[in-house]
């Protein structure tokens, strides 16, 4: 039975989201429906200023984390040093989890990308995640990006019975290992 959770991980600039949109583009090719977000960063030169949620569902992208020099408003929050969260960007990102609970079945994916600092602490993508999570009974993949050190959190999530593959998103033979075992 091939395993319906896929853990991306690996240290910020690794690879995960761009390893996230190829496995979707392959997810798409194969008939699923792509459900979540996937966070792309922005640079400015080499410094990084911010992530935008691309929708894979939508194909639209949304301002999600930035430096707060970068931003301003209401809907941006405290998230960590000089990051900002964009509450609106989260909202459409667990409106599209939730949509994805409702449809799972063997060709849903859904995507969260990453689980991070407001996950852990309950936040963030965490409630959409959960819906997803109690749903994959009846079907589909899931598949979580995270920074290594969070793993372990991401791992409790599941019960001992639940099929998860692990990979490190800059393995040079991350096709080969993956091969056809998730999507």
């Amino acid at each position: 039975m091939k395993p319906q959770i896929l853990i991306v991980h690996g240290p910020i600039g690794s690879g995960k989201s761009n390893r996230a949109e190829q496995i979707t583009d392959r997810a798409k090719t194969n008939g699923y429906r792509v459900y979540g977000v996937i966070s792309r960063r922005v640079l400015r030169g080499s410094e990084t200023i911010g992530y935008d949620g691309y929708y894979p569902q939508t194909q639209r992208t949304h301002q999600m984390v930035y430096k707060d020099t970068m931003v301003s408003g209401p809907e941006w929050k405290q998230l960590r040093g000089p990051f900002l969260y964009n509450e609106h960007a989260f909202q459409l990102a667990n409106d599209s989890l939730n949509e994805a609970a409702h449809l799972m079945d063997e060709k849903t994916l859904a995507v969260v990308d990453e689980y991070g600092h407001l996950e852990v602490r309950g936040f963030g993508l965490y409630p959409g995640l959960l819906k997803v999570i109690e749903t994959l009974r009846g079907g589909g993949k899931l598949l979580i990006l995270c920074r290594t050190d969070k793993i372990d959190n991401v791992l409790r999530l599941f019960t001992g019975e639940t099929k998860v593959l692990i990979l490190e998103a800059s393995r040079r033979d991350f096709w080969d290992s993956l091969g056809d075992s998730f999507i």
